[in-house]
């Protein structure tokens, strides 16, 4: 006796999945993520990041040694760009951090006289300290080309001229000795190891600060637009487009109140990671497109006519078995 199964009739809407089992295309999968992995590839050479060599204090040192010399100084007289980041970064004095604690740590090494610098800048008071840190900077601006024109307008500031060094002269205490001292350690690569193991923990933090210490530095990151106040998360130095996936977080951190601290912008960010994870499943229209765009036939697709049986026969044939 010949059977014939009934195929019922499909009351679905067009596009909606039927109500048996519908057919995996498990061997679309890896054809899938091999697609993906080769749009990301293009992407990334499109408008990816470049991988730049990244700066050390040792190579900027010695390309700029006067840059070196005025950083030390400024941080000794309270005014270089990292006294900004005491309290926001865990940052602990930077005349400490950058000058007097390597050189006081490596004093024996590197001769009495900076041995008996580094004591009698201790001993005197702080406004002896800021007295002779001023006056050396001060002395250090007559070495020092002046800018002008659109330089000055982006705040650009020159280096003092290396060469003329020995030609100033007025009461700077033991200043000049410490920053020639730390510069020699800077330049000897020293100086980079020394901040790496002062904070293990955060180890190219103290590095990339002293960095924006240097005007030279500092120059390049105001001139390509690398500054945080620049939207410095989503641009990279040689390249004008940068990491562009960072755009939503570098709104953040730039334009929302509090998201330049840690707390408040991984609050900011957890709060959107709500919303979008709330708006997808839940706003009407949103949660249609996958449905919209036929996404699903990437992983599954419907059953042709001599595929598709009766759910209700399939039951009673699972129960006589």
């Amino acid at each position: 006796m010949e059977h014939t199964d009934i195929v019922p009739e499909q009351t679905e809407a067009p596009g909606q999945p039927p109500g048996h089992s519908v057919r995996h295309c498990f061997w679309k999968y890896p054809l899938i993520a091999a697609g993906l992995a080769i749009l990301l590839i293009v992407l990334a050479f499109a408008v990816g990041s470049p991988n730049s060599p990244r700066d050390t204090i040792a190579g900027v040192s010695q390309k700029d040694p006067g840059g070196a010399i005025l950083a030390f100084t400024q941080e000794l007289e309270g005014t270089s760009a990292s006294w900004a980041d005491i309290g926001t970064r865990g940052m602990e004095d930077p005349s400490q951090v950058f000058v007097l604690g390597p050189v006081r740590d490596l004093a024996s090494l590197l001769g009495t006289s900076v041995a008996q610098a580094v004591r009698t800048y201790q001993q005197a008071n702080p406004a002896q300290r800021r007295t002779w840190a001023s006056a050396y900077e001060q002395a250090l601006g007559t070495i020092t080309p002046k800018t002008a024109g659109e330089a000055k307008a982006l705040g650009v500031t020159p280096s003092p001229d290396y060469a003329r060094l020995d030609t100033l002269s007025g009461e700077f205490g033991p200043v000049p000795t410490l920053v020639q001292a730390d510069l020699m350690l800077a330049q000897r690569g020293y100086l980079d190891q020394y901040l790496v193991g002062r904070d293990p923990g955060h180890s190219l933090q103290l590095v990339t600060i002293w960095l924006y210490d240097h005007p030279s530095m500092l120059n390049i990151a105001l001139t390509s637009g690398l500054t945080d106040d620049q939207w410095g998360m989503v641009k990279e130095r040689g390249f004008f487009v940068g990491p562009w996936y960072l755009i939503l977080p570098a709104i953040i951190h730039v334009k929302f109140p509090g998201g330049s601290t840690g707390a408040g912008f991984v609050l900011w960010n957890l709060l959107f990671a709500l919303l979008f994870i709330l708006a997808v499943p839940l706003v009407p229209g949103l949660r249609d497109l996958p449905r919209h765009l036929r996404l699903y036939r990437l992983i599954y697709r419907y059953p042709v006519q001599h595929e598709q049986h009766d759910s209700g026969e399939d039951a009673g044939r699972l129960q006589g078995q």
